[in-house]
């Protein structure tokens, strides 16, 4: 419906077009990314890319509300937008981001988490230049809706996300290298960190993530038990970390519970998202799950351990240089993609997380451990 909607008014849309007045170079830029905290903090690599094309222009963000408290710090970004996913589905949502184009006046839309709404709207609001990434997994509708795009590059297997967002920047004579993941603390996110957990500075600590958002991901009580106590016997590790959100503060009391050390600090629920790289910072090791802590600490260039699971490595993958991939070698695995991610196992087994080694895991955090400390490990 919105299809055909869209081609009734492609003659008036295109008339508005020709008739207003573009400058010859992008001005005012609306980069949409509105998966959560991992595609978002993968994301921005291209956020500094377009800056150091057009330093001139006005760059703005339109993400997930997931997401909005690490993009409301993002630098070189002007002004953050949000709309839930739920919303723009709907026709009040997708008149709501036809009446924020408008008001706004963007000439430039990068869409990196394509819809037929992010396809069709900026072209009946007048954007003059209109990008975006199309799945790999797609059907119809997307291939009728890429005739209102001005730039578009197909997603591949094999090719990292970021790597296709890099090539539809080149569509739009953007040539650059490939710029490195970004993320900031908020101001004053270090003294609220030290105030909430003092005296972690200076000594040896190990985050490890307790959840993510996809549970289909996650490690799990029994899993994550048998890996603290064996992270724990790391030399001279001064402790672990649990890190989370709120919702994860009952399964972490359990592990502390369970695990009866007074060097496992549960801090999940307790840092604000905004103020975690602070936290991320002063960790000499990340053990996680693929989940958006995992990035954020791949972005602060911590070492990180990812355990991907149902994951798939080449669509997004931690890329620092003292980053460790690991992933069950299955037939059903990967079945988790950027543009087709399943929330529940088709199997029924979880048999990538279920099968998975934690004596090989924590082999693989001793191995970085010693790469990455002179004090190495006994």
């Amino acid at each position: 419906m919105y299809l055909l909607l869209a081609w009734l008014l492609a003659p008036l849309a295109l008339l508005r077009l020709a008739l207003g007045r573009g400058a010859t170079l992008p001005q005012n830029i609306l980069l949409i990314q509105t998966a959560k905290i991992g595609d978002y903090i993968c994301t921005t690599p291209l956020i500094r890319a377009l800056h150091t094309a057009y330093p001139q222009a006005r760059l703005s963000l339109l993400v997930n509300p997931a997401a909005e408290p690490l993009a409301r710090h993002q630098p070189d970004v002007d002004q953050v937008f949000t709309l839930t996913e739920g919303r723009i589905r709907g026709f009040f949502g997708r008149l709501e981001l036809y009446r924020l184009m408008r008001r706004e006046g963007f000439d430039t839309t990068v869409c990196i988490s394509p819809n037929q709404t992010f396809l069709l709207i900026p072209f009946l609001a007048g954007v003059r230049r209109r990008a975006s990434i199309l799945p790999n997994f797609g059907g119809r509708s997307y291939r009728l809706a890429t005739a209102f795009l001005t730039a578009a590059e197909t997603h591949r297997q094999g090719r990292m996300m970021v790597e296709t967002g890099m090539m539809l920047l080149q569509r739009m004579g953007i040539t650059a290298s490939l710029p490195d993941k970004e993320i900031v603390p908020a101001p004053g996110a270090d003294e609220r960190v030290e105030l909430a957990f003092p005296g972690l500075r200076g000594k040896y600590w190990i985050g490890l993530g307790v959840s993510s958002g996809n549970k289909l991901k996650e490690l799990g009580k029994d899993k994550l038990v048998d890996l603290i106590k064996l992270l724990l016997d790391i030399k001279p590790l001064s402790g672990l970390i649990l890190i989370g959100s709120a919702e994860d503060r009952v399964l972490a009391a359990e592990l502390c519970t369970a695990t009866d050390s007074s060097r496992v600090i549960d801090t999940t629920g307790c840092v604000a998202l905004e103020d975690l790289a602070a936290l991320i910072n002063r960790l000499s090791l990340y053990v996680g799950v693929d989940s958006g802590i995992t990035y954020l600490a791949d972005a602060r260039n911590i070492p990180v351990v990812d355990v991907m699971g149902p994951a798939d490595p080449q669509d997004q993958r931690p890329t620092g240089k003292q980053a460790i991939v690991m992933h069950t070698r299955l037939e059903c695995a990967p079945c988790s993609h950027t543009f087709l991610a399943p929330y529940g196992c088709a199997i029924g087994t979880r048999a990538c997380i279920k099968n998975l080694n934690i004596i090989e895991v924590v082999a693989e955090a001793v191995r970085l451990w010693k790469h990455t400390s002179s004090l190495g490990a006994e």
